[in-house]
């Protein structure tokens, strides 16, 4: 099963500048309410609802800066972003399939005996 950081009350930010679809790390106007990654990555998605809305996989964050490990993640796609779009955390389709799956196959099949 993938795992994920989550925290709770996490603030949306926005992006103080423009951000290349081809950054592997971007500065958020606020990120101390972000998960820190320690643990495990985190999904963030930028421009929710427009036309260039983009999740990311962050692998790790140090103060206002999010280091991207994937971009266009969660089936989305690297997309360029101006200054001012929010940045929000977010629960990714990925991590809830899995434990989907992790639960059908763990929990389900042995109740059931197969």
């Amino acid at each position: 099963m993938q795992r994920r950081e989550f925290a709770g009350a996490v603030l949306s930010t926005t992006l103080p500048s423009n951000v290349a679809n081809s950054a592997s790390s971007i500065t958020v106007g606020s990120g101390s309410s972000f998960p820190t990654g320690a643990n495990n990555p985190f999904a963030i998605i930028v421009s929710r609802g427009e036309a260039v809305e983009e999740k990311m996989l962050v692998s790790s964050r140090s103060g206002d800066v999010l280091t991207i490990s994937v971009r266009g993640y969660d089936g989305t796609t690297a997309q360029n972003h101006l200054a001012g779009a929010v940045v929000d955390h977010v629960l990714d389709s990925n991590t809830i399939q899995s434990m989907n799956t992790y639960t059908y196959d763990t929990a389900i099949l042995q109740w059931m005996g197969i």
